[in-house]
């Protein structure tokens, strides 16, 4: 839990005064995403606990790129004031599945 709580700290305080508009980032994670989902899908078959270590470390470091597209989006005048509820709901969600990529779930 407290990995989760640094993780998100770090990324959240780092993409609200970075510069860097990350939010552009969209395609690159949605290729990341497949990469994960297939690699996923290979490590059944070849079950080994050095897969298990990296597919939760790949996800949460997808994760956490994705915390950070999300919070830069938050910050910046893409969403409306009606959105915020839904872009809230997506930044806890981003949090979440760190923690559970971290814990190992499979």
């Amino acid at each position: 839990m407290g990995a989760t709580l640094a993780i998100a700290f770090a990324i959240i305080v780092y993409s609200m005064q970075t510069r860097f508009d990350f939010s552009v980032c969209y395609g690159l994670l949605l290729i990341l995403s497949v990469d994960l989902l297939m690699f996923g899908v290979f490590s059944t078959f070849y079950y080994t606990h050095m897969a298990q270590v990296a597919y939760g470390t790949l996800g949460a470091l997808l994760f956490s790129l994705f915390l950070m597209v999300d919070v830069q989006v938050t910050m910046g005048d893409r969403v409306s004031p009606e959105e915020y509820v839904s872009a809230a709901l997506i930044i806890y969600l981003d949090i979440v599945l760190i923690f559970l990529y971290l814990l190992g779930r499979r």
